[in-house]
C-alpha cells in the first residue's frame, strides 16, 4: 500500500553485498529482530512495528558510530543508510493503514 499523496513510496536501504558486509555483522552482535528479516524472506510491518524498528535503527546506528566493527567509509555509508530509513519509516507511517515492505 502507498502511502496517502503518493504515487510511488521507495526508499534503497542496500545493495546485498554492503547488507553482509556492514549490517549483518551489527545485526547478529545486538541480536536484533526485525531488522535481521530484512534480506530473507523480508517482513512487512505497520505502524505497530514502528517503535520496535526505529530502536533497532538507532542501536544498529550507534553500533556503527563506535567506529571499531566497520571501517570509516563503511560506518559512515551504513550511519546515512539508516538516517534516511528512519526519516522515511516516519513518513510512511502518517497513514495509520499503510503496510511497507521491506526485503
Amino acid at each position: 500500500m502507498e502511502p496517502k499523496g503518493k504515487e510511488s513510496f521507495y526508499v534503497p536501504v542496500s545493495t546485498e553485498a554492503f547488507f553482509k558486509r556492514c549490517w549483518e555483522p551489527g545485526i547478529k552482535a545486538l541480536e536484533l529482530e526485525l531488522i535481521s528479516l530484512f534480506p530473507d524472506p523480508g517482513v512487512d510491518l505497520d505502524k505497530k512495528h514502528l517503535p520496535k524498528l526505529l530502536n533497532e535503527l538507532h542501536l544498529l546506528k550507534d553500533w556503527a558510530e563506535t567506529g571499531r566493527h566497520l571501517n570509516e567509509n563503511d560506518s559512515e555509508h551504513l550511519i546515512n543508510r539508516i538516517s534516511i530509513l528512519q526519516e522515511k519509516m516516519h513518513e510512511a507511517f502518517l497513514d495509520e493503514n499503510v503496510i511497507i515492505f521491506i526485503g
